[in-house]
């Protein structure tokens, strides 16, 4: 009797066993699909083969850097620039003709600081160009770089009426409203896309 209880128990321990491997084995289950379908109709894709393309231009006037953007392709471009200066004591850079040459940065989400230019430049024209004007204390002798990036947009996006400069890579950028004195805003006879 024992040894057939002790039959019995093996034999249930290995079925166990059979089923506990079986049952990790087919953790994984296969498809296979079969079925198919058609569709009909048409997906709208727009692709612009000509995009805007720009460069800065820079001159060194002594101390000071002047600054501005060609544009180098074959559509209307609209540009902006940053300006990275050292944070060095005793180094200051102003702008001081750069709003008066049609650049702001009365510009939404503007937190790094971009200068934007409020016109389209044509294609083979240049921006007119603003000043980074340096001032260096006597105290400061390590040397330092002014650093100028730019990017442009097409003007897709440009409506001077709303003051909508176009949409750059961080978004949709429009010059705030108080950034003009009253009566001095943009004028609406540029030209807009497509025209």
């Amino acid at each position: 009797m024992a040894r057939t209880h002790f039959i019995k128990r093996t034999a249930a321990v290995v079925a166990v066993a059979l089923v506990v491997s079986l049952g990790a084995a087919a953790g994984t289950a296969y498809a296979y699909y079969t079925d198919t379908s058609r569709a009909n109709g048409m997906l709208s894709f727009k692709y612009n083969p000509e995009p805007p393309s720009t460069e800065v231009e820079e001159d060194k006037d002594d101390l000071n850097k002047v600054i501005s953007v060609r544009n180098t392709g074959d559509v209307d471009a609209m540009v902006r620039v940053k300006v990275f200066v050292p944070s060095i004591a005793g180094v200051t850079v102003e702008f001081p003709d750069a709003a008066a040459n049609g650049w702001t940065q009365q510009v939404n989400d503007n937190g790094e600081g971009w200068w934007y230019y409020t016109s389209p430049i044509g294609p083979g024209e240049s921006t007119p160009s603003f000043t980074a004007q340096v001032t260096i204390a006597d105290s400061v002798d390590q040397p330092f770089d002014i650093v100028v990036v730019q990017q442009c947009t097409s003007t897709k996006g440009y409506d001077p009426l709303n003051m909508t400069l176009g949409t750059f890579a961080d978004g949709a950028k429009s010059i705030v409203a108080s950034a003009f004195p009253a009566g001095d805003e943009p004028s609406s006879d540029q030209p807009q896309d497509g025209e």
